[in-house]
């Protein structure tokens, strides 16, 4: 999820979101041109990552995107990939001689950020943030991040409800997906310091029930809970 975040990060603080558009009137019609061309590229980019991201998505507000989970099979992580790759080729396009000199330094960040991500693929981390060798410890992973990211999703219609159940539906793939990253990580020969997955055992325990019957009777009862709630909440707002 780190590059999503670093992104809003970015945006938020950079002149290019804050500062008004004054310049254009003033600035010549090719660096307007120009300077809308890169604004338009950032726009394109940040909304690919967001559906590239719906954790990360559910976490910023962004619609849309609250019933998925991250693929993390092996298309799903070349795609963002190529994803990568392509916005890197796509920002070479805009010609940095005719920005204003903040865009200018947009550019630069931005290019460098790139960079630095497709840098760290070599070396087994996700276009999102993230090792795919080593996909979980004590303080992230599927274990933390799951629970998290669906206590964070809007709970205030039957829609937003339907949502939560949909992604709850889509877990297991998503833990399957996490199981063969770690494997393939083992195989590599890559895996994280034993301190590090001390809490694992204990976290993946108290969120997973002693057994199947339990299971069934905790997402039978769990289901009408949700949906009882949501329609609660429903009648309340109307």
């Amino acid at each position: 999820m780190i590059r999503p975040l670093l992104m809003a990060a970015f945006f938020a603080s950079s002149p290019l979101f804050v500062a008004p558009l004054p310049s254009f009137a003033q600035a010549s019609s090719s660096t307007a041109e120009e300077t809308q061309k890169f604004r338009a590229y950032l726009d394109e980019d940040w909304k690919c990552a967001m559906v590239d991201q719906p954790e990360a998505a559910t976490w910023l507000g962004f619609p849309g995107q609250n019933r998925r989970w991250r693929n993390n099979s092996p298309q799903g992580v070349e795609i963002r990939k190529q994803h990568l790759r392509d916005s890197i080729e796509k920002l070479k396009t805009i010609r940095l001689e005719k920005l204003p000199e903040a865009e200018k330094l947009n550019y630069d960040l931005y290019s460098r950020f790139l960079a630095d991500t497709e840098e760290g693929t070599r070396y087994g981390d996700d276009v999102g943030g993230g090792s795919l060798l080593m996909p979980i410890n004590q303080r992230e992973g599927i274990q933390q991040n799951a629970a998290e990211i669906l206590a964070l999703m809007p709970h205030g219609t039957v829609a937003d409800y339907e949502d939560i159940l949909a992604r709850l539906e889509a877990l297991p793939a998503a833990v399957d997906q996490t199981l063969a990253l770690l494997q393939d990580g083992l195989k590599r020969g890559y895996t994280p310091p034993k301190i590090t997955l001390r809490d694992v055992p204990k976290q993946i325990a108290d969120l997973t029930p002693a057994s199947r019957s339990g299971s069934r009777r905790a997402d039978r009862s769990g289901q009408a809970f949700i949906c009882q709630r949501g329609c609660a909440g429903v009648s309340e707002t109307a």
